[in-house]
């Protein structure tokens, strides 16, 4: 009987043994099926990932393949950024995505979303939901359109009134102005280094519907943030804040959302502008620059919450640098357009003087010089600054009055990009990751010389400035 009930319970065990084989063998078949076709590498300080499939693949694989960016590095970052620096909590920034931004997120981005989390969770990563990754999403958004407006938020209004938005710096030029008569762009993203350092992922977009997206983005966001993108249909798309703005429509459609929704199913440049218009909430309002590799047509958008103007050309060039042009636009912002000293002029009127001497010469090796430009055109003379086409507000005594950046203040360009009609139909890009112009930010040099922002020193990393990669696809 002994022998019996040792061969039962040997039995009963390998019946488990199988079990067990069998769940682990449908468990990783699974998480192969999902992860299928999808890649991530990394060169010269970017993280290169490639996704495909459909809303929930599309999300599964983005989490699991940047899991320990979005659990260890991003969400702790901006969790701390939105303590220290716009002094609220990311539980109010949740509530908020509740209300405003989830409930106006159409199913395909929920699913997409949902999967993020079920790629996080494959890789052992728990408590962080699909409203902390909308949050991750939508946080910049909150933080400079929403809560400011908010009269539940008087606090955070009275702190937050005139946050500086991120700011950029780009240019689009075709036809007589180009070499060789075909698009070129190029932007820089002027953002804090304390978070910037997480705009360094190169994200590659293969949904089963729509078109194929390739954009500058951090990990865990949907859309861009830079909001540097192109698509398989030949548009591509950069943009500057418009700073000073103010107004915001809580029944409108997220900026995250227009932008993914126009990237995704626009093919041509009318069809992008509709969808971009249509529903616009005031939401970080920007000008936008695009351009159809198809026709070599360039246009500007600036969007604000009233109105927005579009100007268009076959010929010539566009640029922009967070200073609104539109005088129906400019009603909607508090700006001082008649000081020539501010940041933003300044680069308005160095990014004319470098296109008009540049005007046929412009190709992406002469882009890549333009937005690498540290001509101070306030000083006459080159010293990267505040002023400068490739910004560097800590090197620089005057901040930025507008954005309430106070003398020396860590931000600036932290990335370059170009992109062309050819490069496009290739499916590259030319990207920079740092200032373009390759000058280093070291933290710990700048704390010892700047006290008084020693309360970022717990977030605040190198930016070590990279070389121009050539980033494919194909």
């Amino acid at each position: 009987m002994k022998g019996k009930k040792n061969l039962s319970l040997v039995s009963i065990l390998a019946v488990i043994f199988v079990f067990i084989s069998v769940l682990s063998f449908y468990s990783c078949s699974k998480k192969d099926d999902l992860l299928a076709g999808s890649f991530r590498k990394e060169a010269d300080g970017w993280i290169i990932v490639h996704v495909e499939g459909n809303p929930h693949q599309l999300g599964y694989q983005h989490g699991y393949l940047l899991a320990d960016e979005i659990a260890n590095k991003v969400i702790p970052n901006v969790k701390f950024y939105i303590k220290n620096v716009l002094s609220s909590d990311w539980d109010t920034f949740r509530e908020v995505v509740k209300k405003i931004h989830w409930v106006k997120t159409p199913e395909e981005y929920q699913q997409e979303i949902e999967g993020i989390v079920d790629g996080l969770a494959a890789k052992g990563i728990k408590g962080i939901d699909a409203i902390d990754i909308a949050v991750l999403n939508n946080w910049l958004q909150i933080a400079w359109s929403y809560l400011p407006w908010s009269k539940a938020q008087e606090i955070a209004r009275a702190r937050l009134a005139d946050l500086p938005h991120g700011a950029c710096s780009a240019f689009i030029a075709t036809g007589t102005a180009t070499k060789d008569g075909s698009i070129v762009m190029a932007h820089n993203t002027w953002i804090d280094y304390v978070y910037g350092v997480h705009w360094n992922l190169i994200l590659d977009l293969k949904p089963e519907k729509g078109n194929r997206i390739m954009t500058q983005t951090c990990p865990g966001f949907i859309h861009s943030g830079p909001d540097w993108c192109m698509n398989s249909s030949g548009l591509m798309v950069a943009e500057t804040t418009i700073a000073g703005f103010f107004g915001f429509d809580p029944e409108g459609i997220p900026e995250t959302i227009r932008l993914r929704r126009a990237m995704q199913y626009a093919s041509n440049i009318d069809e992008w502008l509709n969808i971009m218009i249509e529903g616009a909430n005031g939401e970080y309002s920007n000008d936008w620059l695009i351009g159809d590799a198809k026709t070599n047509e360039i246009a500007c958008l600036e969007l604000g919450l009233k109105s927005h103007q579009v100007w268009r050309k076959k010929d010539g060039y566009l640029m922009s640098c967070n200073i609104a042009q539109d005088p129906e636009v400019r009603k909607e912002t508090k700006f001082p357009y008649d000081d020539s000293q501010t940041s933003m002029a300044s680069r308005w009127n160095r990014w004319q003087q470098l296109l008009e001497e540049n005007y046929g010469q412009i190709d992406d090796e002469m882009a890549k010089k333009l937005i690498s430009d540290h001509f101070d055109v306030t000083l006459n003379k080159e010293q990267p600054g505040a002023n400068t086409i490739c910004g560097h507000i800590e090197l620089d005594e005057r901040g930025v009055k507008p954005w309430e950046f106070g003398p020396y203040y860590p931000c600036g360009a932290v990335d370059g990009k170009v992109v062309s009609s050819d490069l496009n139909k290739k499916w590259q890009m030319w990207c920079a990751f740092g200032h373009p112009c390759g000058v280093d930010f070291k933290a710990a040099d700048f704390l010892r010389l700047h006290q008084e922002y020693s309360y970022l020193e717990p977030e605040l990393k190198d930016l070590t400035a990279h070389p121009w990669t050539l980033i494919s696809f194909k």
